[in-house]
């Protein structure tokens, strides 16, 4: 990946600056006043000299940025530290395909994409189309019960999940249309069990099909559990334990319990400092047994079990709305028009920004897969920074840098 590209991906503007700077310094070090020192005094000093001092900037962001661009020879080293003091780190998947909607992440490491034309899978970072369809918006899978599921333009097609991991295209896929008018689906656990709920988004209604998957020989079925209708058209779904959200676009979070089919808005308190007219429900996001996760456009707070809201004691706003979220704790990972901003949910604060317009969230588990603006298939990698202290870059020695390297060529 060039330079450039990774300046923009990891949020160093600086760095154009001070390019600059460096440049207009070494036209005056040109003048006749300031004699600089002898060439030879400098080469003389080995690179091992050089590392082992800018290994003690490894915990110092900005004083690295300007090390990096103080010559060539510093800039391996002064990466090498500056990767260790981020949340998200990528890994490049497919060099350039503009035409991916969706994809999926299977435990075999393997990735499959739900483009214009078909279902293809990432080999040697390139995409294969392996099934021939038209317009795939939504691609899920379940690999425990070799189940595929494609949303082709309103159709929903089941199929086996072989038929995907094949290196021939298959142009008639022994695909099942379960159903004509779907806008978009999700799978999740509901009371132990393994269920698909099917969501068609109306202008004013929205119908929401809840499915459990059974296993039978010689392939699994779906049966039909509950159906229920809410009020406004849905631009979300989630599925917990004991009942069903969505994010509906003027009534905000409902929670759906699919047995008695009580519905309830949620946050259930009132306490709004925020208008409800300036707010968007995006996505809901269960932290941990007791906390949710709610994430507007313009605000993420949380919220018991009870519904009560903590957004006046804590909240985590910003400017730019944002469309898609995608939450690995601690870090919450906001896709806006111009950039993806990574919060952390427990203390507020922006940990890292990566700049570039158009960044589209794909697949959400196991792993977050992203498309860049310029094309570019991209996993992140989150967790938490690990700053390298000298003793323990002493000890990887070459064997830990070139482990890095095999990652982040230059």
């Amino acid at each position: 990946m060039p330079l450039d590209q990774k300046t923009k991906l990891f949020d160093f503007p600086a760095l154009a600056s001070l390019r600059a700077k460096a440049t207009t310094s070494r036209e005056n070090l040109k003048s006749p006043i300031y004699s600089p020192p002898p060439i030879q005094q400098w080469q003389s000093l080995p690179t091992e000299i050089f590392e082992r001092i800018l290994d003690f900037l490894h915990a110092d962001k900005d004083a690295l940025i300007i090390c990096s661009t103080v010559c060539r020879a510093w800039f391996p080293t002064s990466r090498y530290h500056l990767y260790t003091l981020l949340p998200v780190v990528p890994d490049l998947l497919v060099q350039q395909c503009p035409k991916v909607n969706s994809a999926v992440a299977l435990p075999d490491d393997s990735v499959l994409y739900g483009t214009n034309n078909g279902i293809s899978i990432s080999r040697d970072g390139k995409l294969t189309r392996v099934v021939k369809l038209q317009s795939v918006s939504q691609i899920d899978a379940l690999p425990t019960h070799n189940l595929l599921f494609v949303l082709s333009g309103r159709r929903l097609l089941i199929g086996s999940l072989s038929l995907a991991t094949t290196s021939t295209p298959s142009p008639h896929p022994r695909f099942t249309v379960f159903s004509t008018d779907v806008s978009f689906f999700r799978i999740g656990n509901h009371l132990g069990k393994t269920v698909v709920c099917i969501v068609h988004a109306g202008r004013f209604t929205s119908h929401f099909k809840l499915l459990e998957v059974a296993a039978s020989s010689p392939q699994p079925t779906l049966h039909h559990l509950r159906s229920f209708y809410l009020p406004d058209r849905a631009g979300s779904v989630h599925i917990w334990n004991k009942t069903i959200g969505a994010g509906l676009r003027t009534a905000g979070f409902q929670c759906v319990d699919p047995v008695s089919l009580v519905t309830f808005a949620v946050p259930v308190d009132g306490i709004n400092p925020v208008p409800p007219t300036t707010k968007k429900c995006r996505a809901m996001f269960r932290v941990d047994g007791d906390r949710f996760l709610l994430c507007y456009d313009r605000c993420a707070f949380y919220m018991n079990k009870m519904g009560q809201s903590f957004e006046a004691d804590f909240a985590i706003r910003w400017e730019e709305p944002a469309k898609q979220f995608a939450l690995s704790s601690p870090y919450l990972l906001a896709f806006g028009a111009s950039a993806l901003r990574v919060w952390r949910i427990d203390t507020g604060v922006r940990a890292q920004t990566v700049h570039g317009a158009h960044i589209r969230l794909l697949s959400l588990e196991p792993r977050i897969v992203v498309k860049m603006g310029d094309g570019r298939i991209l996993a992140l990698n989150v967790e938490e920074p690990y700053v390298a202290s000298v003793m323990e870059r002493t000890i990887q020695g070459h064997r830990g840098w070139s482990r890095f390297r095999s990652r982040f060529p230059l």
